[in-house]
Formats: C-alpha cells, sequence, structure tokens
C-alpha cells in the first residue's frame, strides 16, 4: 500500500519547498500556516522520515536530503496525475476552461467586467480566478489554469510546461508635488529612502514592490512604505497633501492631476512591470486548443488597447 495517503499533502510540501517557508507556502496557497505544519507533519509521520529542517527556514537547508528526494518524485507526480484528470475530464467535455490573472490586471484592462472572457466560447463554461502574482504562479505550477495574464519584473518567467508572451512592460514611477521636484529635475529612490522619506504605494500586486524593496536593500536603503492603497485617487490625495511621494507601475497612472508629477526615478529605470499571457500545455489539449486561442487573442487585444491608455503621462527623470 503506497504510504502518503493524501495527495494535497504533497502539494502542499511542494509549495514550502519551493517558497522556501512553511509561512510562505501558506501565503502562496491562501491557507493558514498550521495547515501547512500539519501536511507536512503527516507526512513525515507516514514515511518515517524528516522532510524539512525547521531551523533552516528560509535557506538553501531547509529541505533534508529525504525531502529533496520526495520533492523530486512529487513533481513528476502530480504533474501525471493532473494530465489525468484533465484529459478525463476533456474526453467527457465537460472540463470548464480556467482563465485567471491578478485582480490588479483585472481591473485595468477588463474594466467594464469579465464576462467578455466568461462567454468567449460558445458552449463552454469559462471560470475566472483573480489571484495575486505570487498565488498565480503557484496555481500554474500545479497546473490548475489554462490560460491568462500575469505581471512580472522577470523579463521571462519560467514555469515547466508553461509558456509566457510578453505584451507589454510599463516602468517604475514616483508621484511627487511638483513644488516638491527638485530643479535638476531628477529623483532617486535610493537617495530618498536614505533620507527615510515618507512612501505612499499603490497596493495590488506585491511583484513590483518586493524587486523594488530588494534592489533598496542591496543598495544599502529602506524603503519606508508609510500607507497603500489600492485606489488612484486615493494616492493622489495623499501626495498633494503632502504625507509622501506616491511609488507605483505606470500601468495604474492613467491621467495626472494638475499639481503632481510622475517620473521614473533615476537609480531605477530597469525596474519594469511586465504583462504576460500565458498559457499551461499540459492542459491545452484536445478540442480545448481552438477554444484557449480565442481567448488567448481576447486577452492579447484587450492589454494592447490598454497600454494606448495607461502610463501616458509618465515621464523621464
Amino acid at each position: 500500500m503506497l504510504a502518503i495517503e493524501n495527495v494535497h499533502d504533497l502539494e502542499i510540501a511542494l509549495a514550502a519547498s519551493r517558497q522556501g517557508s512553511f509561512s510562505g507556502a501558506a501565503r502562496a496557497l491562501n491557507i493558514t500556516q498550521p495547515a501547512v505544519s500539519q501536511a507536512v507533519a503527516r507526512l513525515e509521520r507516514q514515511l518515517g522520515t524528516s522532510l524539512f529542517d525547521r531551523q533552516e527556514s528560509g535557506h538553501p537547508g531547509f529541505l533534508t536530503d529525504a525531502g529533496a528526494v520526495l520533492i523530486t518524485h512529487a513533481i513528476a507526480a502530480i504533474d501525471e496525475l493532473t494530465g489525468a484528470v484533465s484529459d478525463l475530464a476533456e474526453l467527457e467535455g465537460e472540463r470548464p476552461l480556467c482563465v485567471g490573472m491578478p485582480p490588479l490586471l483585472a481591473k485595468s484592462f477588463f474594466p467594464e467586467n469579465l464576462e467578455i472572457l466568461a462567454k468567449a466560447c460558445k458552449g463552454r463554461p469559462n471560470e475566472i480566478v483573480l489571484h495575486d502574482s505570487e498565488r498565480l504562479f503557484e496555481e500554474l505550477r500545479l497546473h490548475r489554469i489554462d490560460v491568462g495574464l500575469i505581471s512580472s519584473t522577470d523579463v521571462g518567467p519560467v514555469l515547466p510546461h508553461v509558456t509566457f508572451a510578453k505584451v507589454v512592460s510599463y516602468p517604475l514611477v514616483l508621484i511627487v508635488r511638483s513644488q516638491d521636484m527638485p530643479a535638476g529635475g531628477s529623483l532617486s529612490l535610493s537617495a530618498l529612502a536614505r533620507a527615510h522619506a515618507p512612501v505612499i504605494a499603490f497596493s495590488g500586486d506585491l511583484a513590483l514592490h518586493d524587486t523594488v524593496s530588494a534592489r533598496l536593500q542591496h543598495n544599502g536603503a529602506q524603503l519606508n512604505v508609510v500607507a497603500e492603497t489600492d485606489q488612484l485617487e486615493m494616492l493622489w490625495q495623499l501626495v498633494e497633501a503632502g504625507l509622501g511621494v506616491g511609488l507605483a507601475s505606470g500601468l495604474v497612472v492613467g491621467d495626472v492631476p494638475e499639481g503632481v508629477i510622475c517620473v521614473q526615478p533615476s537609480d531605477l529605470t530597469d525596474v519594469q512591470q511586465h504583462v504576460f499571457v500565458f498559457e499551461d500545455a499540459v492542459r491545452a489539449k484536445g478540442p480545448a486548443q481552438q477554444q484557449l486561442m480565442t481567448i488567448r487573442r481576447l486577452l492579447f487585444s484587450s492589454v494592447r488597447k490598454g497600454r494606448q491608455v495607461a502610463g501616458s503621462d509618465v515621464g523621464e527623470a
């Protein structure tokens, strides 16, 4: 009899190994940290060996030798099981196509509603899921999403059996009051961070925020985020009130109100938010291929249309 009783426990252990910690796995899978700990403990009890070194959380030695062996086989096993379930459902013509994207991209490129995606393929229902990029990547690793949009600061994200096609890129921008703009017309986020300048961040997706934080830490500076908002009007108001410097992607900037200036930081001109259309090759089989092509075309056209209005008022510092 197979020692492992629950495939979901394997998926959780796989997420923990990829995230480097139990807390990271919990965040990526949208479950609690105790649930991750319990799943790993069940596996260790069933297999009679330790899989993770809890003292090495966040470090390369987090996986034990036994854990590394299990994870290698778990990746192949989960891929095979996912493919089998998908093939069976496709054979019966019952599997809905799953379209995923972060809420920020849904709001930016489908401002009216997502019904156009849900009804893109006549005769076949489509399921729409909205996750932040971190959770979306984990769902893609587990082959639970067919097609969709995702953003990343990596020029070329890599996941087995998933294709990514970059459609558009948006710069990182700083938002300041006109009266606070230096005479030379240049702003450095690292210099602002070293001066402990308060930052008001536009939230909605962690990818850009995490990249900027890591870069500043590498330069010996600390990002001082005093407030976050997912409402652009609120961001304008907070900056106009002199409460801090705004930080956002050019994707969300749109029309800039009078009295506010948006510029690229002189030290981070290479940091961009790239938007990709992705497709899972494991799930794209049989009759689904033609219908997925229809959805891909719709995603491409929506993003290209959206790029014509986003970031139009961003300048370079």
